[in-house]
Formats: structure tokens, C-alpha cells, sequence
């Protein structure tokens, strides 16, 4: 039966999600409450004015949404300075990054991303039958030198998470701008932004700029990190008219629930939520800093809402001890970093008990 299947479908990568409270609690028997810290959620959870506009939403739930998100659109593009031409909604930036392959990417054609990088791109090269080319970064940042050296006449897209996950770095505007001045017009760049809103450095790129200049630029933004709405899956992408148009043309109807765009739309108007989830994460950020050099552990300054640090034995095994203990984190294994792991920044509790359990397992 395997010659019914794409032959490059068995060469893609499988993700692996971050483990779930219930599987840990059936697998461990823990009692008391379990921290995930895995998976990079907000802790404060969604804004109550999102889950105001879920509730009143319910009874609703026979009918289809609508499969514009005409007004969450409508509320970005406002914000943002854009037509609702320059918008398109997914079910989750992840679906995006698919629906972007499948709108342009050719089987053959090469693709280039960072290593370590979100592994949903590289899925996305895979699936497509892309010939993928992985970049080292340089101290933990993206190498955009290198990037711009490896392009090739085959070369159709450039993915850069900025901040990069799993590592939490992120590329200045002068860089940024270096970079585009030396790609080639039939190069697409893909910006994923999904952590951009908890950047707090005043030399971010304002990479909405590209798109008003008319690059060839895909925006990535999401719903799912500060926002807290990961469960419900929202994001967006901002780009010019005809890229826009081709991601449109190949989403399924109906890809994003009703409860989701009315949640992100109230969310979006939030700013209490906003202001909270950011100074909750910056407080998290520096408290953990501190310990992890009272500790000489050796962390990666992160412009997001995690922390990447080595361990300096293997993570898996680490993070099943953490496991045990009721803190659920990332052991970055899959990204080629075996002595690594990723924790979210959590409450001043969550915080607090990680670092419980992470003094009992970790040694200098």
C-alpha cells in the first residue's frame, strides 16, 4: 500500500508535541496541581473579554463561521494600517506556514531556515518535496549571512522565526535590513512573529514595513502566546494583495471556528490582559535569570516568554525527573540540542516550584 503514498510524506519529520497534564497525571499519579511549562502558553490564561464573547457565543455553535474572519480583519487592518486585502486568518500560525507551502512552494525548489528552528517549516519543506537547506546559528542567532551565501536559482522561500523557536533570540532591524537588500526578487522571505509582542528591545525590526514597501515578505502573528488562546488556534499573516490571494485560495472553508475569531478579536482589544501578561513574563524573566547565574547554569537571553538553558546531561532524562515532580518542560532533543530544555515562563507559584525541582537534579 505504500506506493499509494507520496513517497516524501514518509520522510517528514514528526512533531512532537509538549506532554499534557492529564497524560502526566495518569502516567505519574501526581497529586496537587502540575505546572506545564512546556509548551510556551500564557499562565494568566485568555482574557475575560474573550472568554465573555466565547460564552455568549455557545448557544450559536449549529452555525458555520465565517470563512472571511471578516470581522477580526477588519479590526486588524484598521489597527495595523492595511486593506483586509493585505490579511489572512489560519487555524493557528502553524496552519499558515502549511497553507503558505502549499500556495508556493514547488516540489524541487529549495528552501532555507535555520537549524535550530520551528520545526513546522521544515515539515512544510518535507512535505513539499522542497530541497531543504538548514543554516547553523551563530551565537545562538540567526546566521543571516550564511542564509543570503546559500541562496541558489532554485531557492523560492526563506523562513525565519524572529524570535526563534526553540531559542528565544531575535535579529535587529539594521540586520534585518542588510538581509533584504541582498534577496533576489524571486525569493519569498516568511517572518514568523508568534512571540514578537513580548519583544521588549527598541531595535526590533518593523517588518510591516517590508510589506508597505511591497517586498516579497510574509508576516506570521498569532494568537496563541500572549493572547492565551493556543487551544482555540488563531493566527494571521500580513503581505501584499497577491500573496494574499494565492494562501486564500488554497484554505479550506470553514478552517477557523467562530468561537476562535470572536475570542481573538476580543483579546485583541484587551489592553489590561496585554499590559498584565507582559509585566507577569518580564517579572518571571528576570527572577529566573537571577537564580540561573546564582547557579551557574547556563541560560540564552530570550526575548519571549521562555527560557532555553543547558543542562549539561540529557535533557530527556532530566525532564522526566522534572516530570515526576509535577513541572512539565521541553527537552529540545528533536532540534539536534541534547543537553538542552525549554521552560515557560510561568506564575510566581510555577516559577518557584521549577526551580524546586530544578535544584535537586541539576549539578555544576
Amino acid at each position: 500500500m505504500k506506493k499509494l503514498i507520496r513517497g516524501c510524506v514518509f520522510d517528514v519529520d514528526v512533531y512532537e508535541p509538549g506532554k499534557n497534564k492529564v497524560s502526566l497525571q495518569r502516567k505519574c499519579d501526581i497529586e496537587g496541581e502540575i505546572c506545564k511549562l512546556a509548551s510556551n502558553e500564557n499562565p494568566l490564561g485568555p482574557s475575560l473579554l474573550a472568554i465573555k464573547e466565547i460564552q455568549k457565543s455557545l448557544e450559536d455553535g449549529h452555525l458555520y463561521p465565517d470563512t472571511n474572519c471578516s470581522a477580526l480583519v477588519d479590526k486588524l487592518a484598521t489597527s495595523l494600517g492595511f486593506s483586509i486585502d493585505n490579511l489572512a486568518v489560519g487555524n493557528g500560525s502553524t496552519d499558515l506556514i502549511h497553507l503558505i507551502g502549499v500556495a508556493f512552494l514547488n516540489p524541487g525548489e529549495t528552501f532555507i531556515m535555520s537549524q535550530p528552528s520551528f520545526i513546522m517549516a521544515k515539515m512544510v519543506a518535507q512535505v513539499m518535496d522542497c530541497s531543504l537547506i538548514e543554516i547553523p546559528l551563530k551565537n545562538y542567532v540567526h546566521d543571516l549571512t550564511s542564509i543570503s551565501k546559500a541562496i541558489e536559482p532554485k531557492t523560492k522561500l526563506i523562513y525565519l522565526d524572529n524570535p526563534i523557536n526553540p531559542i528565544g533570540t531575535s535579529v535587529k532591524e539594521r540586520d534585518i535590513s542588510r538581509f533584504m537588500a541582498d534577496i533576489p526578487e524571486d525569493v519569498l522571505v516568511v517572518l514568523d512573529e508568534a512571540y514578537f509582542e513580548y519583544v521588549r528591545r527598541d531595535d526590533y525590526p518593523d517588518s510591516l514595513r517590508l510589506v508597505e514597501e511591497n517586498r516579497n515578505v510574509i508576516v506570521l502573528r498569532t494568537f496563541s502566546k500572549l493572547y492565551g488562546l493556543a487551544g482555540l488556534r488563531i493566527g494571521y499573516c500580513v503581505a501584499k494583495e497577491d500573496f494574499i490571494d494565492a494562501i486564500r485560495r488554497v484554505t479550506p472553508p470553514f478552517t477557523v471556528n467562530r468561537l476562535a475569531q470572536l475570542a481573538a478579536a476580543a483579546a485583541y482589544d484587551d489592553q489590561e490582559h496585554i499590559e498584565k501578561s507582559r509585566t507577569i513574563n518580564e517579572t518571571g524573566k528576570k527572577y529566573l535569570y537571577d537564580k540561573f547565574e546564582k547557579m551557574s547554569v547556563f541560560y540564552i537571553p530570550s526575548d519571549t516568554n521562555f527560557i532555553t538553558i543547558d543542562v549539561k546531561s540529557d535533557a530527556e532524562r532530566f525532564s522526566e525527573k522534572l516530570m515526576e515532580g509535577g513541572v512539565i518542560v521541553r527537552p529540545l532533543t528533536m532540534y539536534g540540542l541534547p543537553t538542552f530544555l525549554r521552560v515557560t515562563i510561568g506564575t510566581e507559584k510555577q516559577n518557584e516550584k521549577f526551580l524546586e525541582l530544578f535544584r535537586q537534579q541539576y549539578k555544576t
